[in-house]
C-alpha cells in the first residue's frame, strides 16, 4: 500500500469494500451563493420575469411579469447530489404580499426534469414555516432544489427565510 493511499484510510477520506457511507447534505441560502435566479423570459426561452435579491439568510423574488408555467420565474439551487432512499427534510419561512402560490421541488436539473418531490402551496401575508420530508427514489449528483413563483401575479413579492435541504439522521 502506498503512503498516500495509507494517509488517505487513516484520515478517512474514502472507504474500504461495505463501508461506504452517504455523504451529508445540507443546503441553506449562504446569501445566494451558488443559487440561481430563474427568468425565462429574460433568458429567451419562455415567458415571465421577477427580481432577486438576496441577504444573508433571506431572499425576495417580485413577479415583474406574469408567466404561463409557474417554473418560469424560480429561485433555484443547482448540483443537488441525492442518494437513492436517503431522506431529506426541506425548511423554510415564505410570505407574500397576498395570497399566491408557490412550489417547493426536487427534481432532475436535465432532459426530462423528472420530479423526486413536489409540494403545491399557498402562500399570504401571515408567515408560514414549512416542514417537509421525502426518501429519495433514485440517486441523482446533479438534481435541482427550487422555488417555482411564476404563478403568482405581476407585483406579488415572495419572501424566503432560513431555507434548508438536509439528509434527515
Amino acid at each position: 500500500m502506498t503512503l498516500l493511499k495509507s494517509l488517505a484510510l487513516a484520515a478517512g477520506l474514502f472507504t474500504v469494500a461495505t463501508g461506504v457511507t452517504a455523504a451529508s447534505l445540507d443546503i441553506s441560502l449562504d446569501s445566494g451563493n451558488r443559487w440561481d435566479q430563474v427568468n425565462a423570459g429574460d433568458d429567451g426561452w419562455g415567458d415571465g420575469s421577477g427580481a432577486f435579491s438576496f441577504n444573508g439568510e433571506t431572499a425576495t423574488v417580485t413577479v415583474n411579469d406574469k408567466a404561463s408555467n409557474p417554473w418560469h420565474i424560480q429561485l433555484k439551487r443547482p448540483r443537488v447530489k441525492l442518494e437513492k432512499g436517503q431522506t431529506y427534510n426541506i425548511t423554510a419561512e415564505v410570505t407574500a404580499t397576498e395570497k399566491s402560490p408557490l412550489t417547493i421541488i426536487v427534481q432532475k436539473d436535465s432532459g426530462d426534469y423528472a420530479t423526486y418531490y413536489a409540494e403545491d402551496l399557498s402562500v399570504s401575508p401571515n408567515a408560514q414555516t414549512f416542514d417537509l420530508t421525502f426518501k429519495a427514489p433514485k440517486s441523482d449528483s446533479k438534481a435541482a432544489f427550487a422555488f417555482f413563483v411564476g404563478g403568482g401575479k405581476p407585483g406579488v413579492t415572495y419572501s424566503f427565510k432560513n431555507i434548508r435541504l438536509k439528509s434527515a439522521n
